[in-house]
């Protein structure tokens, strides 16, 4: 239920922000000639903006406008809303100018439009965000136990974004004591948590109550599936195995395609980069070392070299350029080849060295299920993981990374594959530095 009411109300955010931008244009048209636009202006004014508008949605994916999820902070600052439509003019002003091939030079309409669509956007976003905050509370009753339990019911009372009331304490009537309904019921059916069918039990079932599995709502909340329910049958049952062959086609054409391109576009750094490095310290211009690929299979990866070259692994540090290397992820431009080699994929599990993977498959059951798809240069766990393991065995640390890297294995798909990479690109512009 909530999964569903995350994706309803992202694709009314989506719907509603293109709506607002043809609409305003519609209106800027008609200040601009002080008249009723026909159809014929008004498509040939739509045509060039579209592509403004597609940009303008990518710009909003990136700055999380789109984010629906209850455990993360509904993004409803004014400042994240006025960065982001900064943003958006300089690119439609950059748009017109640099592409006047359209047979139209919109300066007034574009000034009159950027501002009536600043205005406009604002006053779309926090209408509807007070609309969706608005209405009753949904009341959940938990009949299922355990940590995954407990952090769902620790998000709702938390976050209400939903307006989510946790039933607790109460008997499985349908109506509780203040002969309010429950709405929807919690059960966990892997784990044998679903009462026997009492006559308390079944006025639930047909009193209209929706029922959800605990482990399919926690992902829903924290994108992450629950290490406690890791199984032989949640792999046989959850997880499709067997790869999508046009899945598997495109995601490796476009693999190809962005990372030869990111390549070709990056080769005139190298030799500053070999200058910088050389200027420093005299060393050599690549590091390299093992990582685990798909199936396990050992593979080297190469990136510039941004640590000293001591003999002592725990004594080297980070050099000067190397911080500037890694600030601006410009380190890891050599892996491009191994995606280009098919070692490697532009979205997927972050390899992990040979000597930490035997440890972990050694305390982390399933750890080695990550190896099922091609490691990824980035993926769901770099995005959304909080506490990434640096430097050495971090058993825990991996354990919740895990979580992450399984629910990208079970939901992969081309747009999630693109959620990613628009998320990466928001990581790359907001971090300083790892």
């Amino acid at each position: 239920m909530i999964g569903k009411e995350i994706r309803q109300e992202s694709l009314l955010l989506f719907l509603g922000d293109w709506y607002v931008f043809a609409l305003t244009l519609w209106l800027a048209l008609v200040l601009r000639h002080w008249a009723w636009p026909d159809r014929s202006l008004y498509l040939s004014h739509l045509e060039p903006f579209s592509i403004i508008f597609v940009c303008w949605t990518a710009v909003f994916f990136i700055a999380d406008l789109y984010n629906c999820r209850p455990n993360i902070d509904w993004p409803k600052s004014r400042g994240v809303l006025l960065n982001a439509q900064i943003i958006n003019s300089v690119l439609a002003l950059a748009f017109f100018y640099y592409t006047p091939s359209f047979g139209i030079t919109p300066k007034t309409i574009l000034f009159i439009y950027l501002v009536l669509v600043f205005i406009a956007i604002f006053y779309w976003r926090f209408s509807i965000n007070h609309w969706l905050y608005r209405g009753r509370s949904v009341r959940y009753l938990f009949l299922s136990h355990g940590r995954e339990t407990e952090e769902v019911k620790a998000a709702f009372k938390k976050h209400n974004r939903y307006q989510v009331e946790v039933v607790e304490g109460e008997s499985m009537a349908p109506n509780g004591p203040d002969n309010r309904a429950v709405d929807v019921v919690v059960v966990d059916p892997f784990k044998g948590t679903l009462p026997e069918f009492n006559s308390s039990f079944r006025l639930l079932i047909f009193s209209g109550s929706s029922f959800v599995n605990t482990h399919d709502l926690y992902e829903d909340i924290f994108g992450k599936v629950p290490i406690s329910v890791i199984n032989e049958s949640w792999f046989l049952t959850q997880v499709e195995l067997a790869e999508n062959g046009l899945y598997r086609i495109l995601k490796r054409t476009i693999d190809i395609t962005i990372s030869l391109l990111l390549f070709i576009l990056s080769l005139p750094l190298y030799p500053f980069i070999w200058l910088a490095i050389k200027l420093e310290d005299g060393g050599s211009l690549f590091y390299t070392e093992e990582r685990v690929g798909r199936f396990g299979r050992v593979f080297m990866v190469r990136k510039f070299r941004s640590m000293s070259q001591d003999a002592n692994l725990s004594e080297r540090k980070v050099t000067k350029v190397g911080y500037w290397l890694r600030k601006l992820r410009l380190d890891e431009l050599p892996q491009l080849l191994s995606v280009l080699a098919g070692k490697q994929s532009l979205i997927g599990p972050r390899p992990e060295r040979p000597e930490y993977v035997q440890v972990y498959e050694k305390e982390i059951p399933y750890y080695h299920a990550r190896h099922f798809l091609p490691p990824g240069l980035s993926g769901w766990a770099q995005i959304y993981h909080e506490n990434h393991p640096h430097f050495g065995v971090a058993t825990e640390a991996t354990r919740e990374k895990l979580a992450y890297d399984l629910y990208y294995i079970k939901h992969r798909s081309f747009w999630l594959d693109a959620k990613i990479a628009l998320k990466t690109i928001r990581t790359l512009l907001s971090r300083s530095g790892r």
